[in-house]
């Protein structure tokens, strides 16, 4: 018999459904959804706001003309237990504890300094010579790490979503340079994840320099038309020879697929790098646009369709 080596888990977002009902029922709701389905490692659904949103806290970031801009020089927040993210992950716990369910993970969400930087840079630059200004993207490293480490310290599983990666914002190799110094600083029990959308393949040298980072799990998606092409790049020699394992997008986020469909290619992922190597399963990306009922019947087949893997692995 094979045992499930990898956990079911969500990248992050989910629908707001908080206008209409509040921070505290809307998280709880985000919870239900994925306690229903089997997802083993839970985010708070993200119900405040974008993966850009979250982070106006940082002292220097802010709005311009309505739109996210450097208003100074980017600094640590003063207590990072105020982040808005940890607060709500201290909803999530308190939450589960209530249920009775503490063999479930939670996993705090946190956009990447590229992804981060670039965005914000783009409505207004403040004291920082330009998007490539390096000291930019430093500060914002310097500014996330005590967010992270008091996520890690609650017992948090930490993911970094870096979209912009595929997006070309910074060259690879500055790229590599700035979250080189977020990861070398991240020190937790758990295993850390990169989550990077879209397809590698556009994008010279971008999966080696992933292989490189100071981190346990490459968070890939495959699903869409795009996404096929990450099946040409990933494979089980390179993970390994990096003691890296792998975060399977395997369903879309945006569209119902049948179990046979999902089943079908998650074991095409296992097969190009092994089921042993594979740490999480979940969808492409975030369900932030999606509709709630089809939020849920995503979540409903990833669980079918991970539990007939697994029977096919017997």
């Amino acid at each position: 018999m094979v045992a499930m080596s990898f956990k079911r888990t969500v990248i992050g977002s989910f629908p707001s459904v908080l206008p209409r009902l509040g921070i505290e029922d809307a998280i709880k709701w985000a919870v239900n959804l994925q306690l229903k389905h089997g997802v083993e490692v839970i985010t708070d659904g993200e119900q405040r706001g974008s993966l850009i949103d979250y982070f106006e806290q940082i002292p220097g970031l802010g709005r311009r003309n309505g739109k996210p801009a450097i208003i100074e020089r980017i600094k640590p927040l003063e207590d990072p237990t105020q982040f808005t993210k940890i607060v709500d992950c201290k909803r999530v716990f308190s939450y589960l504890r209530a249920l009775g369910r503490g063999d479930v993970g939670v996993k705090v969400t946190i956009t990447g300094p590229i992804t981060l930087g670039f965005t914000y840079a783009m409505g207004g630059i403040g004291p920082y010579s330009g998007v490539l200004d390096k000291t930019l993207y430093l500060d914002l490293v310097n500014a996330l790490i005590p967010i992270i480490e008091t996520a890690a310290k609650m017992g948090c599983y930490i993911q970094v979503d870096e979209p912009g990666l595929t997006g070309r914002f910074l060259h690879t190799a500055m790229a590599e340079e700035i979250l080189s110094e977020l990861f070398k600083e991240i020190h937790v029990d758990k295993e850390v994840t990169i989550h990077v959308c879209g397809s590698l393949r556009g994008v010279p040298g971008l999966y080696d320099m992933l292989l490189r980072l100071d981190l346990e799990v490459l968070s890939l998606a495959f699903s869409g038309e795009r996404e096929k092409t990450n099946f040409e790049i990933i494979s089980k020699r390179s993970l390994e020879d990096y003691g890296k394992k792998l975060g399977a997008g395997f369903i879309s986020n945006v569209k119902v697929e049948s179990v046979e469909t999902a089943s079908r290619r998650l074991r095409r992922i296992a097969e190009k790098v092994g089921v042993e190597n594979i740490a999480f399963v979940h969808p492409d990306c975030g369900f932030r646009e999606t509709s709630p009922n089809i939020v849920e019947e995503i979540l409903a087949t990833m669980k079918k369709a991970s539990e007939e893997f697994i029977k096919s692995l017997q």
